[in-house]
């Protein structure tokens, strides 16, 4: 396994942002004196963290580096700041943009992965499972299937919220990612929206504990791809929200793919 920890320069970032990158490689087990080879380019799965969360933390709370080294896959992890994974046209951070193409291209530059739809994938935990499916059907040409593992999935309540001393129900927080709240439903930030507009849906995997504060939010947009005709799986499994559960259902979405 090879671990790449970094900096690269975004143009949809207008600045250098840091990224971790987990590749199948050198799977030498020098006890057993052998070597597994994966063969390149490799799959690859983009995976977005939450809020107050970067590339590093997810690492330093998962042991998602092995299970990738022992399933040949690669794990592209960037660093969103707390974004939500979409663009803020006025401090020329263009989150989605970056996730959903530019990150492509860079690592596809610099490292083995597969340039094949069918091969990339995009999930996330909390805020990095709205930013997967945002962009994983904003930018769906690029993506085979989205993984929604407690899905922060706020966009048709926000408009509601009012400030005060936590930055969650802060309404000043959220104008200042996502614009004007009123005009958020409908746009290309709602992924019900989205899911109206996007010819080519990518396959969609979603998990949420069950006590969980973003559960009914999750079975609220299940329910909405119920009635739209598309093919999802739901997993509603004991759980709240908490990096092992993130950790186990970023695993089960893998072994979906690989």
């Amino acid at each position: 396994m090879v671990l790449f920890r970094g900096d690269v320069k975004s143009k949809s970032l207008q600045r250098r942002t840091s990224i971790s990158v987990i590749l199948p490689a050198d799977n030498i087990h020098f006890l057993q004196d052998r070597e597994e080879i994966v063969p390149q380019p490799y799959k690859t799965v983009y995976f977005l963290h939450g809020l107050y969360g970067s590339d590093e933390i997810v690492l330093a709370n998962t042991s998602i580096q092995k299970f990738a080294e022992d399933n040949g896959i690669a794990i592209v992890i960037p660093c969103g700041e707390n974004s939500f994974y979409v663009d803020n046209e006025k401090a020329h951070a263009y989150y989605g943009e970056y996730v959903g193409q530019e990150l492509l291209d860079i690592t596809r530059n610099i490292f083995p992965l597969s340039d094949k739809r069918e091969d990339t994938f995009i999930a996330g935990f909390s805020m990095g499972g709205y930013g997967a499916v945002r962009n994983g059907l904003k930018y769906s040409q690029n993506f085979s299937k989205i993984g929604m593992i407690s899905s922060a999935l706020i966009t048709d309540e926000i408009a509601d919220y009012v400030s005060d001393d936590n930055v969650l129900r802060s309404r000043p927080f959220y104008e200042s990612i996502f614009g004007d709240l009123d005009d958020l439903k409908g746009s290309d930030m709602d992924p019900k929206a989205l899911i109206e507009n996007t010819q080519d849906i990518p396959d969609i995997f979603m998990a949420c504990g069950v006590d969980d504060f973003l559960f009914d939010k999750n079975v609220d947009f299940y329910e909405f791809l119920k009635s739209k005709a598309i093919d999802a799986e739901f997993i509603q499994a004991p759980g709240e929200h908490t990096w092992d559960f993130s950790e186990k259902y970023l695993k089960e979405f893998i072994k979906t793919i690989i």
